[in-house]
């Protein structure tokens, strides 16, 4: 048995309310208000692609026992009930839902002798990122009943730049247990410099935070801070680090930006 805090974050609840988050932060920025129909979508099936990604290695292979029942359930339920939310929604909505669905599968499962896009050489970081905005930005900004490409391009590129970031430190958690084929960053470049690079991208996503929401300071604000959240704890980042500072604290960040974008905007 799963106890409370460890099946909370094992189960991947605790991502997909941070990818909700992320969600509901485009939302607020787009529109101005928050569409329940797009949160429980973006929540379910992030958990059930995350719940997905980490264990249908195990299901592929026929070793379903090894999956505990709990997170097995939860998951069917997140899949059947984001399966249902796609009847609600547009269609440039379901196109972003769509595209993200085959990447997640192709970044899980082989398929007749070629290996899944997690296993190709240094692009793990990029489809994850990727699948985020799709699931963060798109869906969000397309349930409006105008869809702003020139919004999309801006909030995408921060939160890509975010994704990103946010991914090496758990690169650099693995560095020592990944297998050297997949040629991570920190395999690539060392600890030390991919630490610097990824300070570097959020100084270039902070330079373009007032371009593109100068007049919003409730995004800027809170996108300032949380790109220096991000960065010390990259800078914090070590091998050594616990499972949960970066499953639990690093995960939990989009949790903080979007409290601090309200509490920019009524203080």
């Amino acid at each position: 048995m799963i106890k409370g805090f460890e099946f909370y974050v094992k189960s991947s609840i605790h991502l997909a309310f941070s990818v909700t988050c992320l969600g509901g932060l485009s939302l607020v920025v787009s529109q101005d208000k928050v569409s329940e129909n797009v949160l429980i979508f973006i929540f379910f099936s992030a958990l059930f692609s995350y719940n997905f990604i980490k264990f249908s290695t195990l299901f592929y292979n026929s070793q379903k026992d090894k999956i505990p029942k709990s997170i097995l359930f939860i998951s069917l339920v997140s899949f059947v009930v984001a399966l249902g939310m796609l009847f609600t929604f547009s269609f440039i909505m379901n196109g972003f839902a769509l595209i993200g669905s085959i990447l997640v599968v192709l970044y899980s499962i082989s398929f007749n002798g070629f290996s899944n896009w997690r296993n190709k050489k240094g692009l793990k970081i990029y489809l994850v990122a990727l699948s985020w905005i799709l699931l963060t930005v798109g869906i969000p900004l397309a349930s409006d009943s105008f869809f702003s490409i020139s919004l999309f391009l801006k909030l995408g590129f921060i939160q890509f730049v975010y994704v990103w970031v946010a991914i090496l430190p758990f690169e650099i958690r693995d560095v020592t247990i990944d297998s050297s084929n997949l040629k991570t960053l920190p395999q690539q470049l060392g600890i030390y410099n991919t630490k610097i690079l990824g300070i570097i991208l959020l100084v270039l996503g902070a330079l373009c935070s007032p371009l593109f929401f100068g007049a919003n300071n409730e995004m800027l604000f809170s996108t300032l801070l949380i790109f220096v959240l991000l960065g010390m704890l990259l800078y914090y980042s070590d091998p050594s680090n616990s499972f949960y500072y970066t499953a639990f604290w690093v995960e939990g960040i989009p949790v903080v930006w979007l409290g601090s974008y309200f509490l920019f905007l009524y203080f």
